[in-house]
């Protein structure tokens, strides 16, 4: 401690009452008595009295001058002996023991060559010299890139940066092996190095290095270099790895173009097919610093079709990789087959029953009540009504796995017998069908049996006049801003407003809010409440839309200007729900991908799972790598806790690129297949990002009790560090080293008091 002088007794540290006199007479030095100070101490003081005493005493004959002569030999004489009682010295290590040595390691890699405000290498190389001086504990000195390099011996040996990559992780994990290999060990370590890593760690393997280094004591510390750069660069990006389309209708294709470091453009944009064949262009006006959303629309393929989107790599681009990107449109063959059960007709479920019965994709049956006993139907293709007393609803699981839909308006309590809504939950439960909410809550009262279906748990009154806002996560689904306007589109703001929400008192778990309301008028946040929702439930698929007049987006004259929003909304919204939903309309297979993008090298899994009646095929699945080559997996059954046929496989791709999955059904006349495709990004180029990253460099050091060292820290950091401590009494092995038995401080001791016997020889004194 700073305040604790440095006495020492043995066995024993701390801080003593008699720091005074270690700190005026002794120092440097330590003591370790052969008894406790506050016995020693009182006992040399009498003693050293006595023997002034006596010496004066013993030369009462003499003149003053020279008694005070003889008597200050001889106090300091006894004094010097006395001080050999209090074993001066310090604790050493034994020579052989000497301290382990710090790893000092340097980034190499090409990204340091990057010249920033300051110079990544003229920085390092600075930073380096303050270490590689002399120092009180051995430094290795260690450069790295996707390896480790050889031991410098001297820092002018450093090598110039040329790495083709950064793999600090890896780098740290071989030497770890080769000291642990050799018997040594670390102090700690010590990385001045960008941060900027091509092959990041997972975080299993980072919690696996960072254990090794604690269990080991051995701290992380990182010092990062360089600044923000910006790079010269044009990203084009499909937002939508697939699109799904309705037979016969036209499909867009959404993209997102974004400009760093470049003059304004207007770059040309161009759709291909598979074999590089042109199908579209168009061209887009971008700044620098800015993004576009944009979208290609053609007629949709007879079957799935693959697509590139691909601009011109720009003079001093620096990552010309991102200037393609790969989307997939997926075409649902059959049609949608949709039954509409209406409570309480009014101008929404009319308008809606309309719209669905104009789509040549779809096949829609329609129910209305209107009193107890009268019920009236309308199907697709026909334009009369049959009215009937009973409430027309499939009555059991086979019938509704006829529809691909089910949508609700009001007061359908009339449609659900105990037995229907039993049916209809295994329906969405184990055949993967989609329930759609389409003017809120469902219900007057409750009705315990449709309760599970619900996205949510309702309150109990109802909102004023509102406006729809798509939110993040409906951005983030694909439903806003690629198949409908984004979030920040001026159309939300001029739509006519909505009214009749219901408040939500609990949103259920695996909802996803796609949008909100907004009381019109209102400015707090706060205000806002779920107008849109979706929720998986076991296979299938329930979404809500909680409000009344979507039909004036229709109506209205200026709603009108704005384009088809009200048929955009809906036919996006089926069409999204049967995407997200585990079975796409008319097929009895699923095909389930943990992610769409992945890395090179690790396993994909695919689960698989049946809907169909009879006894289950077992399906053939085939992986296509990017340059065409095919291979085929039988998966394995896989149990399933709710009693589904299921299967699994799994692939590992090679290479980057479009991998394409697909599903083959066995049967005979079998309904069409799923299938997905998996994109595996080019690997990270070691120009790809030339800023410092010390979020990586601060997560490592943070999970072995390290620290990433600002710059202004860092000499105070080495002054610390680089400083071993002195061993004490209570350190393994350390020896005491005693002062006294150096010759000068005996002779020093001696030197008075044979003064004294001389001149006393001379005085005739005995």
């Amino acid at each position: 401690m700073a305040t604790c002088l440095q006495i020492k007794v043995r066995n024993r540290d701390g801080c003593h009452p008699w720091s005074a006199i270690d700190r005026f007479l002794l120092p440097h030095a330590r003591l370790n008595p052969p008894v406790q100070l506050p016995l020693l101490v009182p006992v040399l003081v009498a003693v050293i009295l006595v023997v002034g005493w006596l010496s004066w005493r013993s030369t009462v004959t003499l003149p003053q001058p020279r008694r005070a002569l003889y008597l200050s030999l001889r106090v300091l004489g006894a004094g010097a002996l006395a001080a050999l009682l209090l074993n001066p010295g310090k604790w050493v290590r034994p020579s052989s023991e000497t301290p382990s040595p710090w790893l000092v390691l340097l980034d190499r890699s090409a990204s340091m060559a990057v010249s920033d405000r300051a110079g990544k290498s003229v920085e390092l190389a600075a930073l380096a010299s303050e270490i590689a001086g002399d120092q009180d504990v051995p430094i290795r000195l260690q450069p790295f890139a996707v390896e480790p390099g050889n031991v410098l011996e001297k820092l002018s040996a450093l090598p110039a940066p040329e790495g083709e990559g950064s793999d600090l992780a890896s780098s740290l994990k071989r030497l770890l092996d080769e000291a642990a290999a050799s018997g040594e060990s670390f102090s700690g370590i010590l990385a001045l190095s960008d941060g900027r890593q091509t092959a990041t760690p997972t975080a299993a393997d980072l919690a696996a290095l960072s254990l090794r280094l604690r269990s080991r004591s051995i701290p992380f510390h990182a010092v990062a270099i360089g600044a923000e750069e910006l790079s010269s660069d044009l990203v084009l990006r499909a937002t939508r790895p697939t699109v799904t389309v309705f037979n016969g209708r036209k499909a867009r294709i959404p993209f997102q173009i974004s400009s760093t470091g470049l003059s304004p453009q207007k770059p040309a944009i161009r759709l291909l097919d598979e074999a590089g064949a042109e199908i579209a262009a168009t061209s887009v006006e971008l700044a620098s610093g800015k993004s576009v959303f944009g979208f290609f629309e053609i007629d949709a393929p007879e079957s799935t079709a693959r697509y590139i989107l691909e601009t011109a790599v720009l003079p001093g681009e620096t990552i010309p990789g991102n200037n393609r990107s790969a989307t997939a449109v997926r075409v649902l063959a059959s049609k949608t087959r949709v039954f509409l059960a209406e409570g309480a007709p009014y101008w929404d479920s009319k308008f809606l029953a309309q719209l669905l019965r104009q789509q040549t994709q779809m096949d829609i049956q329609s129910v209305h009540r209107l009193s107890e006993e009268r019920y009236f139907r309308i199907d697709t293709g026909s334009d009369e009504t049959s009215e009937t007393s009973t409430a027309i609803f499939p009555e059991t699981l086979e019938e509704l796995s006829r529809y691909d839909l089910i949508v609700f308006g009001k007061n359908i309590d009339a449609f659900l017998t105990p037995a229907r809504l039993e049916a209809l939950r295994s329906y969405v439960r184990d055949r993967g069908g989609a329930v759609l909410f389409a003017r809120g809550k469902p219900v007057t009262g409750s009705l315990p049996g449709l309760e599970s279906l619900e996205p949510v748990s309702w309150g109990n009154a109802s909102t004023g006049e509102f406006r729809f806002r798509p939110a993040p996560d409906g951005e983030a689904s694909g439903l806003f801003g690629e198949a409908l306007p984004a979030a920040d589109a001026s159309v939300w703001n001029q739509l006519p407003t909505l009214k009749d929400a219901r408040p939500i008192s609990l949103v259920k778990p695996f909802t996803r809010v796609l949008a909100t309301g907004v009381p019109d008028g209102a400015t707090a946040a706060s205000a806002d409440f779920p107008a849109l929702l979706v929720r998986r439930y076991g296979q299938g698929v329930t979404g809500l839309v909680n409000g009344d007049g979507l039909w004036k987006w229709d109506f209205y004259p200026e709603a009108r200007e704005l384009g088809n929003m009200y048929e955009d909304f809906w036919i996006q919204l089926i069409q999204w729900m049967a995407s997200y939903s585990e079975f796409l309309p008319g097929q009895d297979f699923s095909l389930r991908l943990p992610s769409l993008r992945g890395a090179a090298g690790e396993p994909v899994t695919v689960s698989m799972s049946f809907r169909g009646s009879g006894e289950p095929p077992a399906p053939v699945l085939r992986v296509t790598s990017p340059d065409g080559k095919t291979a085929e997996l039988q998966p394995a059954p896989f149990p399933d806790p709710g009693g589904h046929p299921n299967w699994r496989a799994s692939f590992t791709p090679d290479a980057p690129g479009a991998w394409k999955i697909s599903l083959t059904d066995p049967r005979e006349n079998a309904p069409p297949a799923p299938e997905a495709t998996f994109t595996v990004p080019a690997p990270v180029s070691e120009n790809d990002n030339l800023s410092a990253d010390p979020v990586f460099l601060q997560a490592l050091a943070d999970s072995t009790g390290g620290t990433l060292i600002p710059r202004e820290g860092y000499e105070a950091f080495l002054e610390k560090s680089f400083t071993p401590a002195p061993p004490t009494a209570r350190s393994a092995g350390a020896i005491w080293q005693a002062s006294w038995l150096h010759w000068p401080l005996a002779l020093l001791i001696a030197l008075p008091l044979a003064i004294e016997w001389y001149l006393r020889r001379r005085q005739g004194l005995a």
